[in-house]
């Protein structure tokens, strides 16, 4: 399960305006990001003293790890942990960084969704309650929905429809009633916006990264 927190309390309900005259952030003054991570995933770990490719628990972000000596071959999917205390690292050594994602291989590009995919699955007191029940316009003329791939304007207002006043308990009760899967749709999304950090506006920042 994702560790809940202030982030996850907003609803999405328009673009955040981070560029005002006067207002802009230095990255120097940013902290990093993988500080806080606790937990990760792996998608990939092609040999038992190479690099585990890993994408962390909530933000998303691709990052790479150096294995203990002797550690195991890491599989696909498996949670690790890689936060700060060292005593709890069974597989971690080192952090790396993070991994620039043209130079994933062809089995990290794969994984990649599916990965994510299964995060957020496992999470629907996040990706339901706080983003699809909660979801609103990111402009006069689009809704949130919409950056989901496939979803245009009629679809997000029947789902806007669909959803009323109470809102999805449920992955399964959402899709049934949208005729969608919302979760692969997410993901989908997700993998789009690492995959190109030009892409506006991002569902990553305004769901997940907010505060770094």
């Amino acid at each position: 399960m994702l560790a809940l927190n202030k982030q996850y309390r907003q609803p999405v309900i328009k673009m955040r305006n981070e560029h005002r005259s006067g207002h802009r952030r230095n990255n120097r003054d940013r902290p990093d990001p993988l500080l806080s991570v606790e937990w990760c995933r792996v998608i990939d770990h092609p040999e038992t003293d190479a690099a585990i490719v890993v994408v962390t628990e909530p933000a998303l972000h691709v990052i790479r790890l150096r294995p203990k000596s002797g550690a195991s071959l890491q599989i696909t999917g498996s949670r690790i942990y890689m936060g700060i205390d060292h005593e709890k690292r069974e597989v971690v050594q080192d952090v790396l960084g993070f991994a620039r994602i043209r130079d994933l291989s062809n089995a990290a590009t794969q994984e990649l969704p599916v990965v994510i995919q299964q995060i957020i699955e496992e999470s629907p007191d996040v990706f339901v309650q706080q983003f699809f029940n909660r979801a609103g316009n990111l402009s006069l003329k689009m809704h949130a929905f919409e950056l989901l791939p496939g979803v245009g304007n009629k679809k997000a207002m029947e789902m806007v429809a669909s959803r009323g006043r109470v809102g999805w308990e449920s992955f399964a009760q959402l899709d049934e009633d949208c005729n969608i899967n919302a979760a692969e749709l997410l993901a989908k999304r997700f993998v789009s916006e690492i995959e190109d950090r030009g892409l506006q506006p991002r569902l990553l920042d305004l769901l997940l990264r907010q505060g770094e």
